[in-house]
């Protein structure tokens, strides 16, 4: 196998880890080879907190990768985001001094490596690093909105810069991550960056458009502006927000992602008056309930939070008014129904939800045919486009064998798919773990009415043998019951069905 047409990459987020093999295919797309995800641990916010917690499990994610295609990772990508993230405006000149036989000076591509190296050489604060330099727009002796200025006649060119600063114990962090599981850390790239690469048109590119990237812990911006990334940022909320306000109503956690991504609704006035959810309590007490209304309220209430951030920095960076292309929601949080008639209610933009499919080949599309996947295939994307592969070796005779004996599927070549893994034996508890962090909401979108079962028992890898999540009407005894009761006091005064 030839190891210099491979990119390996690593989305450490908050709530998954997943890990991916991709390379180049026909018309300047990509296709992935495979993928493998896990329950993340140790990530808060988008920032590794914990490295022995993380490490385990990318270890785990790393050997199912391996096992599978019958090879040996050493290097690897990875997306960054986090609190600490930030997005300076700076400024700079220099004097071009190519002097051409026609006696004219004339922009070389050293000149804006010069202008780019003295932003990287800039004093920081303390503590900080330089993770990207973005270039805005050129000025060439005072003709400025200049995009390309190499091969142009000037003697003074100046630019502006989007640098965008992290701090270095986080990214450290996440090198000693990789160490700790024989990965090299070939490269970093910013999640907002990668999203909006693996999901956005050129024509949205330049007419203008957001990119909202909805995670579990954080909410990456990236506006893009005539073909130009104008402003990048990084949102302190994301889905786990809404999963703890539903916590607080007595809820298990192991139902609480379920129940918002089965029955939750980002517009609550769309959802039916008199429908409630029973939800398996303990120790044989009687199922809880939540009615369907509170549910989306809950969820439109966290989004429209998030909402008001999104218009806060469409309005910093100035181009409020100008995003002919409207907003583009992607990432794990973008699956909750109505989202985007949300969104466009409270924004007055177009919106769509988006997944990252649009530059990988249809052999290989179903693999990242959902929001949450934008980022890990938009660093894969990034890395294949520059050239910049990852060092993959094929695994020992020896070690394919043993794990052959242990019950592992080894492939002979790095074939597409997962029909090499369908023998693979797994740790029953970290497949536990993995299942119960997988819901795919297509699965579950099909609501049932009259009281039955919404048919989700064992779907996402727990037993539910008697304990099912169901909706139903009250009787009237029951709802003559609620109306003194306190946990639904605020639906009676906000649904005269009840």
């Amino acid at each position: 196998m030839d190891n210099n047409e491979y990119v390996a990459a690593v989305d450490l987020g908050t709530t998954k880890v997943v890990m991916a093999v991709g390379r180049k295919a026909e018309k300047n797309k990509i296709e992935i080879i495979a993928l493998k995800e896990m329950a993340s641990s140790g990530v808060m916010k988008g920032d590794l907190k914990n490295i022995e917690q993380a490490s385990q499990v990318l270890r785990e994610v790393k050997s199912r990768l391996e096992q599978e295609l019958g090879i040996v990772v050493r290097e690897a990508y990875v997306g960054v985001s986090g609190q600490h993230i930030q997005c300076n405006r700076t400024q700079g000149y220099v004097t071009v001094q190519n002097v051409t036989d026609a006696g004219v000076t004339e922009v070389r591509g050293s000149d804006v490596e010069r202008l780019i190296d003295d932003q990287r050489n800039a004093s920081l604060p303390a503590g900080k690093t330089i993770i990207s330099i973005l270039p805005q727009s050129y000025t060439l002796d005072g003709e400025d909105d200049i995009s390309e200025p190499v091969g142009m006649e000037g003697r003074k060119l100046e630019a502006k810069f989007n640098v965008i600063i992290g701090e270095e114990t986080a990214i450290e962090r996440i090198r000693r991550c990789f160490q700790r599981v024989g990965l090299k850390l070939a490269g970093i790239v910013l999640q907002p960056l990668a999203s909006a690469e693996a999901v956005l048109s050129d024509d949205e590119k330049e007419l203008g458009v957001a990119v909202v990237d909805i995670g579990g812990g954080t909410t990456d911006i990236c506006v893009y502006y005539d073909k130009v990334i104008r402003h990048l940022a990084v949102i302190p909320i994301g889905g786990n927000i809404i999963n703890k306000d539903i916590r607080a109503y007595g809820i298990l956690e192991r139902y609480v992602e379920k129940l918002k991504t089965s029955f939750g609704e980002a517009v609550a006035e769309r959802t039916p008056g008199d429908k409630y959810i029973n939800i398996p309590s303990v120790n044989g007490q009687a199922p809880k309930e939540i009615a369907v209304r509170t549910l989306a309220g809950i969820i439109e209430a966290r989004m429209y939070d998030i909402i008001d951030y999104v218009k806060i920095e469409i309005e910093r960076c100035g181009f409020k008014g100008k995003l002919g292309a409207g907003i583009v929601l992607t990432g794990g949080g973008a699956n909750l129904k109505n989202l985007d008639m949300l969104f466009k209610m409270h924004t007055g933009l177009d919106v769509r939800v988006a997944q990252p499919t649009t530059y990988v080949g249809a052999e290989s599309a179903e693999l990242v045919s959902a929001p949450k996947y934008s980022t890990l295939t938009g660093i894969i994307l990034d890395a294949v486009r520059k050239g910049n592969y990852t060092e993959i070796d094929e695994q020992p005779l020896a070690e394919e064998q043993q794990n052959a004996a242990d019950g592992f599927a080894q492939p002979q070549t790095m074939g597409y798919g997962y029909a090499a893994g369908e023998g693979q034996a797994m740790d029953a508890s970290a497949e536990d773990a993995y299942a119960q962090q997988q819901y795919d909401a297509a699965a579950y979108g099909q609501q049932q009415q009259g009281g039955e079962p919404y048919g989700m028992e064992g779907e996402d890898g727990y037993d539910y043998p008697e304990e099912e999540l169901r909706v139903r009407k009250p009787k009237l005894s029951e709802r003559m019951k609620r109306l003194f009761s306190s946990m639904f006091s605020e639906e009676v005064d906000d649904d005269d069905n009840y």
